[in-house]
């Protein structure tokens, strides 16, 4: 009953939903070249043999179901991946070969969903953390689909307006075949919802590839900025860039180079605005500009190079939690063994922050305007910043694989 409501309210917000769909494309946040792919207009052919899709909203999703994918490829399976964003379509291009198709997921009305599931007809779906549409999820069922939730995660705002919907969301989740939780946390919370057992909690991300990067480009930057110490801020989000100068600007050594990586590059010039602002010295690699010995800000608005950022930092700052983010991966810091900070917003990796707190492998904020000083500490005491760098690259190495795990799982139901 819930399904055929849901249906219908969209249906009547459908020529809605297309007009916000175009203004998308014509202000930059969709794929120009691509976005009949999410009107289910599908070009590419359905390859032979046993096809596993994997669904994944954007970047930090899909990147960490990577060691999943590649498992189920080395099986002799073919791989589709659906993700919603331009820039998880680029990060998959750059990170897989041909044998990985990648497809922009179609909006969830049914007759979209319908076409899409027709042409793929997979073997099987795996959906990443909390990726639930409810047409796509009933369809793919209802087509004799096994599907699979891993390092499912729902925060406390969508569980609490699911819970409006409480049995609308258990005949959504009992839909799945299995569902794999990201923290005991999350079982706990699912656990009102489902009847699934959840005998398994496995967050991927520590299971991720460490990050590549061109050696070329690292030794060329190296040659500049040696002398310095570099500060990395990875993933920002808008409200992070100010709050970072202002700390920056409170440091007491000027030998400090700051590197800006945005999570979104196109907001590279209202960045730009915030640095002149602040009166301070800039470059842009989007420009293939180099910094120089007057340079402060290193602004790194390009996609795909966060494995050389990480490779030249000494301190790396992890985005989306200094504001109301919830806080991204800082586990790909702790392969490199760098000093990591994290601010007090960190709700959605609080387990991994606690992990590496276990370790004694990060510095955590109680208020941003901590900042400078745990910086300082880092910059005066080297005995302490060695500690801390060695203790976050070794507590990388005593993961768990769960990929083995999932594979083993998602392998033997049909």
């Amino acid at each position: 009953m819930e399904i055929k409501i849901y249906n219908i309210f969209l249906y009547i917000l459908f020529p809605f939903i297309i007009i916000f769909f175009f203004f998308r494309i014509l202000i930059g946040k969709e794929d120009k070249n691509r976005f009949l792919e999410k009107l289910s207009f599908i070009s590419k052919k359905r390859p032979l043999g046993n096809l596993i899709w994997f669904h994944a909203c954007s970047v930090g999703e899909v990147r960490s179901a990577y060691t999943l994918i590649k498992s189920f490829s080395k099986n002799n399976n073919k791989i589709l991946v659906t993700t919603n964003t331009y820039l998880s379509a680029l990060d998959v291009k750059k990170n897989f070969t041909k044998n990985v198709i990648h497809q922009y997921l179609p909006l969830d009305l049914s007759f979209f969903i319908k076409k899409f599931l027709n042409h793929w007809r997979p073997n099987k779906a795996v959906f990443v953390e909390s990726e639930i549409w409810p047409n796509l999820i009933f369809n793919t069922h209802k087509s004799k689909i096994p599907l699979f939730l891993i390092q499912a995660r729902f925060s406390n705002t969508s569980l609490k307006r699911w819970k409006l919907f409480k049995s609308f969301f258990e005949s959504i989740l009992n839909k799945f075949s299995l569902i794999i939780p990201q923290s005991l946390l999350d079982k706990n919370n699912l656990e009102n919802y489902t009847k699934n057992s959840m005998d398994i909690v496995a967050n991927l991300k520590f299971n991720s590839d460490k990050l590549k990067f061109s050696s070329k480009e690292k030794i060329k930057l190296q040659k500049i900025i040696s002398k310095k110490t570099i500060i990395s801020a990875v993933s920002t989000h808008a409200g992070e860039e100010e709050i970072i100068l202002d700390q920056i600007k409170k440091l007491e050594s000027n030998n400090t180079l700051l590197i800006l990586q945005p999570r979104h590059p196109n907001r590279n010039n209202k960045i730009i605005s915030i640095i002149k602002k602040h009166n301070l010295s800039f470059k842009q690699r989007s420009k293939k500009q180099l910094p120089n010995k007057r340079t402060r800000i290193y602004l790194f608005d390009t996609f795909g190079e966060t494995g050389l950022l990480m490779s030249i930092s000494n301190i790396i700052i992890v985005g989306g939690t200094l504001v109301p983010i919830g806080g991204h991966n800082l586990i790909e810091a702790g392969q490199f063994g760098k000093s990591i900070i994290v601010g007090p917003y960190i709700y959605k990796i609080e387990e991994i922050v606690n992990y590496f707190k276990k370790y004694k492998a990060i510095e955590i904020l109680d208020k941003n305007d901590q900042l400078h000083r745990i910086i300082n500490k880092l910059i005066n005491n080297k005995k302490y910043t060695q500690k801390l760098n060695s203790n976050a690259k070794s507590s990388t190495l005593n993961f768990l694989n769960f990929s083995k795990i999932i594979l083993k799982k998602i392998g033997n139901i049909k």
